[in-house]
């Protein structure tokens, strides 16, 4: 019976605090109108394009980021072929309304990844690391602005 009892509170507690999970919410209330970048030519591409795709509403931001990627060697062969890489993007922001900036982070994400022989097919690989690192990375940044949207 208390196990009853506890489930119906906490399912009207959980109703009349009109909880709404943050990531479950598709729409914002924002819109970033102003994008200005630099540093990794194709990450940025990709980074503008998802911002500027997901984010539609009232309220204007500008932002500002600068990106660096950083390719490394974890592991080679004993003829001192790599075996191993590890790619990290570094992407630095700052956020802006009404031309006062409201916010400024950094995020970084890195994953390792194993060599593959034929170069192009290595190169198409690594594109495709950094386009999925990218797009996780534009959801960050828009995640941060919601957080925000929902703090004021």
């Amino acid at each position: 019976m208390s196990r009853v009892l506890s489930f119906l509170i906490l399912l009207i507690a959980i109703s009349g605090c009109s909880y709404t999970p943050i990531y479950s919410d598709k729409e914002s209330n924002f819109k970033i109108d102003e994008i200005n970048f630099e540093g990794e030519k194709f990450i940025n591409e990709i980074i503008k394009n998802s911002l500027e795709t997901q984010a539609k509403g009232d309220k204007k931001y500008s932002i500002y980021f600068k990106t660096i990627k950083n390719r490394q060697i974890v592991s080679s062969d004993i003829q001192g072929d790599p075996k191993i890489f590890k790619i990290k993007i570094i992407l630095e922001y700052k956020l802006y309304h009404n031309d006062k900036k409201i916010s400024e982070d950094k995020i970084v994400k890195q994953t390792s990844y194993n060599s593959i022989d034929d170069k192009y097919e290595l190169s198409q690989y690594e594109n495709n690391i950094l386009k999925n690192l990218s797009k996780i990375i534009s959801d960050e940044i828009l995640f941060s602005i919601k957080l925000l949207e929902n703090d004021n």
